[in-house]
């Protein structure tokens, strides 16, 4: 699908979020990115932008603005590797953070609201294929997360 399609696609994909907030910014990014490295126009499949409730309000005003269905042109795998592609988690499409995974689930644990994310086994220290979940907890200021995953026993 290309750029010219964005704005159906935007209205069918999201209809929770505002025109010209944080996920058309991200997508003009990406489009001009692909402008810029001389890859031709943007190529935003089904997939690219599903609305969510990310931080827990009960609203589905929130999305994932998923790079795995967002290509350039000329080149295809500008955004894609062995760690997966970028994933925007945007939370009231005014903010948000990205993180390089595969899958994603937003579940609820106790009384808040967390992200778990696929990612590449290094993240973990291990190699690139063996599983890694790194876990994400929205807040006001942006969103928690654990920078290294290391036990008690091993801290001390």
């Amino acid at each position: 699908m290309r750029r010219a399609a964005l704005p159906l696609l935007m209205m069918l994909a999201q209809p929770a979020l505002a025109d010209g907030g944080r996920v058309d910014e991200i997508l003009a990014e990406a489009e001009a990115e692909c402008a810029r490295i001389d890859a031709g126009g943007i190529q935003i499949q089904d997939g690219a932008v599903t609305s969510a409730d990310l931080d827990g309000d009960g609203l589905s005003d929130d999305a994932v603005v998923d790079f795995s269905n967002i290509f350039c042109d000329y080149n295809m795998s500008h955004w894609h590797g062995s760690g997966g592609a970028p994933l925007h988690f945007v939370i009231d499409d005014a903010r948000s953070q990205s993180w390089w995974g595969f899958n994603w689930i937003a579940v609820d644990f106790e009384d808040m609201r967390v992200i778990l994310l696929a990612r590449h086994g290094s993240v973990c220290d291990n190699y690139g294929a063996s599983p890694c979940v790194q876990a994400l907890v929205p807040t006001v200021d942006g969103f928690q997360v654990v920078r290294m995953p290391e036990s008690e026993e091993e801290a001390g």
